[in-house]
């Protein structure tokens, strides 16, 4: 029973697994391999330990050279989750035994390609083990809640929020599911560029995009919000065993007033607990404007952490918590001064190089 490289042999296994373990994400999947293959050329750092032919345990990640950051294997770049899932039905010795064969494999890839340090983000699957290689950082908090019938999860919103919501409507906002390039292209990106720039966030380019529609087609579920038959707000949300996971948010600002954000979210849950998922996950708690916004669709918040696996560990830089200097003046001076045109020709460069 060993750990070895992720081949295309693998791959079908792989994907069950990821999306039948509760801590599975989109970026567990093969399809999100290849997307980041495709659009930024990092080398993948993919693992499975097979035991007995059956496969107990996966790891994404890929190789990560920054100039602000190092030299690290992240799992997973441009993504708020990552680190190793293991087999929830083995015992808690052999998940330790697991995840300690993992440190010693991990640690001679990393002195072999004079790497620093390993980065798992959120690696929820690893709750309840415990190993003295890892360094755990604690950052903020997630948001995550239990799906119910949209009548109880409605009766549960505080009438403020039911009446934004029931405005919304009024207003004549529609909301529908779209697949396909066009819609992409046309459509959601457009709104994403004007967002971004908004907040200050380099842009991926397009073509990241593209490719995870094409390579998780049944995961990934796009959602576009209409008022007078224009595009007004968009939401891309992705389905994996019994979890949707909201990863993008999008909008015209010229429509705040019609609250087309809070309209999308409700849409998109009853569409979720409709079909049958379980569980909402909103993602991260940086700042208290994500804090009032997540807070009021009655989530619950739970501690989101990295860990690390360091053959240095006194040079960890962390991209979400240790960015001084330039780096922390950098979204001020990306609204003020970045043309949306432009920030779109070097977005693709700025998001490889801080893998965010």
């Amino acid at each position: 029973m060993s750990w070895r490289r992720f081949d295309g042999s693998l791959e079908r296994r792989w994907d069950e697994f990821a999306a039948a373990h509760p801590a599975g994400r989109m970026v567990h999947l093969s399809g999100f391999k290849k997307a980041v293959e495709d659009t930024y050329h990092f080398e993948p750092f993919y693992r499975a330990y097979v035991g007995d032919g059956v496969l107990k345990a996966v790891f994404p990640g890929f190789f990560h050279k920054s100039r602000i950051y190092g030299r690290k294997v992240v799992s997973q770049p441009f993504s708020e989750y990552g680190g190793i899932l293991i087999s929830a039905d083995i015992k808690a010795e052999e998940k330790e035994e697991i995840v300690d064969e993992f440190c010693r494999m991990a640690e001679t890839a990393l002195r072999t390609k004079k790497f620093d340090h390993l980065e798992m983000r959120n690696p929820t699957g690893l709750s309840g083990t415990v190993s003295p290689r890892l360094q755990t950082r604690r950052l903020f908090k997630y948001a995550v809640r239990r799906l119910e019938d949209p009548e109880t999860m409605w009766k549960a919103l505080d009438a403020k929020d039911r009446n934004i919501i029931q405005k919304a409507r009024s207003y004549g906002l529609t909301i529908t599911e779209e697949r396909g390039e066009e819609s992409l292209r046309r459509r959601f990106y457009p709104l994403y560029l004007k967002t971004m720039k908004r907040l200050g966030t380099p842009p991926h380019p397009l073509s990241y995009f593209l490719r995870l529609a094409r390579y998780l087609r049944d995961e990934m579920k796009v959602f576009l919000v209409y008022y007078r038959r224009l595009p007004v707000a968009a939401l891309i949300g992705w389905a994996v065993g019994k979890t949707v996971h909201i990863t993008d948010m999008c909008s015209d600002a010229a429509a705040f007033f019609l609250k087309p954000n809070d309209f999308a979210v409700w849409e998109f849950l009853c569409w979720a607990t409709e079909r049958g998922y379980r569980i909402f996950d909103f993602g991260p708690v940086r700042y208290r404007g994500q804090e009032i916004f997540k807070k009021k669709w009655r989530m619950e918040f739970l501690d989101y952490s990295y860990a690390y696996l360091s053959l240095n560990p006194g040079r960890i830089r962390n991209p979400v918590s240790d960015s001084g200097g330039i780096m922390a003046a950098a979204p001020e001076i990306w609204k003020a001064a970045m043309p949306v045109g432009l920030g779109r020709l070097i977005g693709r460069c700025a998001r490889k190089e801080i893998g965010l």
